[in-house]
């Protein structure tokens, strides 16, 4: 039989599979075979989970990798285990041939994986020039050239990679339009992407949490329900510009702010300082940072990025504006005529003085603290939402894309055993697949459900 990825011309079902490379082992036998007939091309529409077609503009912002609108999730929410579970129940098979799937599918997984253990160990070989956490001896060197080759390389594998996982591309203009969304967790943050030279951004399970809060509507007695808009899974690909390209890029910036009239480059270069002051100690332009996060609020992705500068909200600057200069107000007026006594009783007026910088200080010292509030948020927040980090990114990314490819493959090599198949046939079964993946998650959450209600049951006995 000839590979899966002979079977399915590319585009035609999110059940697809990478190209075999002439390194790969041959993939595992199944019983059914399809006929040579050419699949029609994907159109405008796709089935989702229901079975039902979605329309373009399904999700603001976030790009197939074709470049047009994302039809919807192709993430299967099951493990592979769940998937074989179901697909090899007896009452499916007939006699004896419910065993033999299962064992099918234990070889087609072993072969998956030794296909997946080559891929990923060709991407660590091309990131190692880029990672910033290597610990070995740098032996090999390479010309501005090669490096900017291996970059554009590894970048594109990742991409790949990603798309392999079921993952979808954020646009920048749903980036955008995604800073201009107010924060959950009420901070005003603010990124420069200009800064970077590399940016790839990725997102897989849309989800809304719903959570209550008290309302000043229901006098603060009484709760109001709000949803949360959140990415299961949210990945970064991260490079910033050199300080030479960007020191010519604010040069040219400013020329045109100022109609023509250039500026100087110690200027421009104290402007490049000022707007990377906030970047963490190490990071470098010579390296790609790969950043995995889980459950991230889509609202606060600023919050994500290394550059991200914390401003104060126009509600913070009103409380702080009248705490603090009122305060300073009332305490320069009372110690005002202490003040006047400087040539009758110097040492009463100097107390005053220094009482009115105490005042003055601590009034500095509250926007510094507000300050250091938001920025506790923040790290708190990047704490629990953090997944992996650089190298470890890529070994869970592959992972991830085999485990898609497999449950990918089981349902489509269980559904061509039923009855013949052709590629004019595969629409028709790409939705029957998804209407069966439909009843399936449904099936497995009301599980989850009784387990947990049980468990609760459990407890409260």
């Amino acid at each position: 039989m000839t590979d899966i990825d002979s079977r399915i011309e590319d585009g035609a079902t999110p059940l697809r599979n990478a190209p075999a490379t002439a390194d790969e082992p041959t993939a595992p036998d199944a019983s059914e075979t399809v006929s040579s007939e050419a699949a029609p091309a994907n159109g405008k529409t796709e089935p989702t989970a229901d079975g039902n077609a979605m329309d373009d503009g399904a999700i603001d912002g976030v790009e197939t990798s074709s470049g047009g609108v994302a039809q919807g999730e192709k993430f299967i929410p099951l493990t592979r285990f769940a998937v074989m579970d179901r697909l090899t129940q007896p009452q499916y098979w007939s006699s004896g041939e419910a065993d033999d799937a299962r064992k099918f599918f234990k070889y087609l997984g072993a072969w998956r994986h030794q296909t997946y253990n080559g891929r990923i160990l060709k991407l660590k070989e091309a990131y190692m020039p880029f990672s910033p956490d290597r610990d070995t001896v740098r032996v090999l060197e390479y010309s501005n050239d090669q490096l900017a080759d291996f970059q554009s390389g590894f970048v594109e594998s990742m991409t790949e990679l990603l798309e392999q996982a079921n993952y979808t591309r954020v646009s920048m203009e749903g980036l955008q339009k995604i800073f201009s969304q107010k924060s959950i967790y009420n901070l005003d943050l603010e990124v420069d992407l200009s800064e970077f030279e590399e940016l790839v951004i990725y997102c897989r399970g849309e989800m809304t949490e719903t959570k209550e809060r008290r309302s000043w509507k229901k006098l603060f007695i009484g709760k109001e329900s709000y949803e949360i808009p959140r990415y299961q899974r949210l990945f970064l690909l991260l490079k910033l510009k050199s300080p030479a390209q960007r020191i010519d890029e604010i040069m040219e910036e400013e020329r045109r702010k100022r109609d023509g009239q250039p500026i100087e480059r110690k200027k421009a270069e104290k402007i490049l300082a000022k707007n990377r002051r906030m970047l963490p100690p190490g990071i470098c332009c010579d390296h790609i940072y790969l950043k995995l996060f889980k459950n991230i609020p889509t609202t606060d992705l600023e919050m994500m990025f290394p550059n991200t500068k914390v401003r104060f909200r126009p509600f913070d600057k009103l409380k702080l504006g009248i705490t603090a200069g009122g305060g300073t107000i009332a305490s320069i007026a009372s110690t005002a005529g202490k003040v006047l006594l400087i040539t009758t009783n110097p040492i009463k007026a100097m107390g005053a003085l220094i009482g009115i910088f105490a005042v003055v200080g601590r009034q500095i010292m509250k926007f510094f603290h507000q300050r250091n509030e938001y920025m506790m948020v923040l790290a708190q927040n990047l704490y629990f939402h953090n997944l992996a980090d650089n190298r470890a990114t890529l070994t869970l990314l592959s992972d991830r894309a085999e485990e898609e490819d497999m449950k990918e493959e089981m349902l489509l090599y269980t559904f061509m055993t039923r009855e013949e198949v052709s590629r004019s046939d595969l629409p028709t079964l790409q939705t029957v697949i998804q209407k069966h993946l439909s009843i399936l998650t449904l099936w497995t959450l009301c599980i989850a459900s009784c387990m947990t209600a049980l468990s609760l049951k459990t407890t409260v006995v």
